[in-house]
């Protein structure tokens, strides 16, 4: 259930900035939850991921494709 709602945010995120242009980070979270995240929006040509910060307030940051 966790992994779902986490993949709906995720797209939902990715095309809000897709659409906009403009970066969002999501708040901290496990590493597995990062995972999903990358990996669900991997395929994406739109929009790109990566991790910043420090254990354990490491957060998923989302941006459009350069």
């Amino acid at each position: 259930k966790k992994v779902e709602y986490l993949k709906e945010m995720a797209r939902s995120t990715a095309d809000e900035v897709a659409l906009t242009k403009e970066e969002k980070i999501l708040s901290s979270m496990p590493a597995y939850e990062r995972r999903i995240i990358h990996l669900e929006l991997a395929d994406r040509q739109d929009v790109t991921t990566e991790s910043i910060g420090r254990e354990p307030e490491r957060r998923v940051v989302i941006k459009p494709y350069p």
